[in-house]
């Protein structure tokens, strides 16, 4: 297994979220650790910033020491130099979920699955353990300032990650603790049936370790439920009175909800949220069951949920200069649409909503079309970016942003074509009234048009 300690590690396509996450928390963790990618970024001038040792491009003669791990994102091939050179010299070379597979062998791990929410639901849980008085280590698909990054080497025996069903990457994890926050038809590639997806969150849970915990919400179906062994706890998280983990005491502060939480029959110290959105409940009450699963202070873990701030890209607010306001978030289904568009209302009410929309891959947008045209709907005026085709070979002509504006249109909303991502900026200014609430949503690269808005607003 990888341990966190000095072992030598190094890391190809370290940019990325959950690379860069895992080159943190090694580091952090008294590792010697280095990586590349194949570009510049943010995150790779941070990385270095923060003294791992990065480079550009692939660099074989870079590489040192022997017998240690090379990892390497989906995007990366098996026959890349840099991948060769480190096997010559007696590497292991594991994919990224191969390698978060083997630390979550070595700690008690806890995992957040479900289409919806897991990035914020697992910052929430670092943020409970740390209330808690605890040191977990932590892998987090999304920047949060609160912990200090998105990756970090804890000094306790834990391990908070996200378990994504992308690939079903989340069979590598062997959890003490699994979450399934909910469940939508996201990845049309990986699952082309309900049941295939059903069946992959099956698996997921029936690797949770003897003595451990599955936390679900009470919509899960019974085949995934059925798939839970004996000697591991199920709990049920929900609105209903027979769920296990629920909110009782509810009130609503333009969006920022305050609750008292309910877990098997206690009464826990009142939460008051500084997240927007009703769903953040949810994600609260799964974070304090996590915590409750390591049997760790549930008192503690609510003050540590209050103090949390959240997660970049996550209903970020941004105010301008002129008064306007701006949403960042980094929704990309029509669930997480919806919600979002509902805290905005909520969070501004008699504001009128202006949505961007950048849609990401053609294969989601063409199957779940008609949902997306009702969730964009929901604006007062929208307009859609081209379609951000990652993981796409071609450009798949049977759907395009256009399509959807014509959809959104036929809702009675007024929606503009769809344009590329360099000509947003002057389309959303020439659009915006003074008073709009403007909402930049998708998870491809539509928040980069955020630092030329935010000056003008």
């Amino acid at each position: 297994m990888i341990r966190v300690g000095s072992q030598r590690v190094h890391l190809i396509g370290i940019g990325g979220a959950g690379m860069s996450a895992l080159a943190r928390l090694l580091e952090r963790g008294g590792g010697d650790v280095t990586g590349s990618d194949q570009a510049g970024s943010a995150v790779v001038d941070g990385l270095h910033a923060e003294g791992v040792r990065v480079w550009l491009g692939a660099r074989p003669e870079r590489i040192h020491g022997e017998n240690g791990y090379v990892v390497r994102s989906a995007a990366v091939p098996a026959t890349n130099p840099e991948v060769l050179e480190c096997e010559r010299r007696g590497f292991t070379s594991l994919l990224y979920a191969e390698a978060v597979g083997r630390l979550s062998e070595g700690k008690r791990t806890l995992a957040v699955a479900g289409t919806h929410g897991k990035t914020t639901t697992t910052a929430l849980t670092v943020a409970a353990l740390r209330g808690a008085g605890l040191d977990p280590s932590h892998l987090v698909g999304g920047e949060v300032p609160d912990l200090g990054g998105n990756g970090h080497g804890g000094q306790d025996d834990l391990l908070v990650v996200e378990a994504c069903e992308f690939n079903r990457s989340f069979h590598q994890l062997r959890p003490f603790g699994a979450a399934i926050l909910n469940l939508d038809h996201d990845h049309f590639d990986c699952y082309p049936s309900t049941d295939d997806l059903v069946e992959a969150f099956a698996g997921y849970v029936a690797k949770v370790r003897e003595g451990g915990t599955v936390l679900v919400h009470d919509s899960i179906p019974g085949p995934i439920l059925d798939s839970v062994r004996q000697d591991v706890e199920l709990v049920r998280v929900g609105e209903g009175l027979f769920a296990d983990l629920r909110a009782v005491e509810v009130k609503d502060s333009l969006g920022r909800y305050s609750f008292v939480p309910m877990v098997g029959g206690r009464r826990l110290r009142r939460i008051d949220l500084n997240l927007s959105g009703r769903f953040q409940m949810m994600n609260a009450l799964f974070a304090l069951g996590l915590v409750r699963a390591v049997g760790a202070d549930l008192e503690g873990a609510c003050d540590g949920l209050s103090e949390f701030a959240g997660v970049r890209r996550r209903f970020e607010l941004h105010e301008g200069p002129h008064g306007g306001v701006l949403v960042n978030d980094y929704a990309h289904h029509p669930e997480e649409i919806r919600a979002v568009l509902r805290a905005a209302r909520q969070r501004f009410p008699g504001r009128r909503i202006l949505t961007v929309f950048q849609p990401h891959q053609h294969q989601r947008t063409l199957r779940l079309f008609d949902d997306f045209a009702a969730a964009l709907a929901n604006s007062d005026e929208c307009i859609v970016a081209e379609i951000y085709g990652a993981r796409e070979a071609a450009t798949d002509e049977s759907v395009s942003s256009s399509d959807l504006v014509a959809a959104v249109r036929s809702r009675g909303v007024r929606s503009d074509i769809g344009c590329a991502i360099r000509d947003l900026p002057s389309l959303i200014l020439e659009r915006r009234r003074p008073d709009d609430l403007l909402m930049i949503l998708g998870a491809g690269d539509v928040d980069t048009v955020v630092e030329h808005l935010v000056p003008s607003i």
